[in-house]
């Protein structure tokens, strides 16, 4: 006897497994791209100062923005921080002018092509 639920599953699923391979295809060049863009750092204000000076470009903007920076003794205590959170506590010291500059430096480097050793 014919049973059309069960059979009607089955043309489901192999209807669904002809995409399947396609699906595959274009998944792995989204995949591709992803990574492209992930291995791009992505800096703003609101970016742990740690993570900005762990990257070799990030530490060069900092150093070249604020150059007293990372040789502050108190340093260790708000790596951790945004810029933008340490501005608020700076008591006028980062101004809005330097956070500009800082984000427009930032967005450079977020943007350019990571660079090869």
């Amino acid at each position: 006897m014919f049973d059309i639920a069960r059979h009607s599953r089955l043309a489901l699923v192999l209807c669904f497994a002809g995409f399947l391979p396609a699906c595959g295809a274009k998944n792995a060049a989204l995949d591709v791209a992803t990574r492209a863009t992930a291995a791009r750092p992505h800096f703003s204000l609101d970016t742990p100062v740690a993570k900005i000076a762990a990257d070799q470009r990030g530490k060069a903007v900092l150093d070249r923005d604020i150059p007293k920076l990372m040789a502050n003794r108190s340093y260790p205590m708000f790596e951790d921080m945004s810029l933008d959170q340490i501005a608020s506590v700076s008591g006028g010291q980062l101004t809005r002018a330097k956070l500009d500059l800082l984000q427009a430096d930032l967005a450079q480097i977020s943007t350019a092509q990571p660079t090869t050793q």
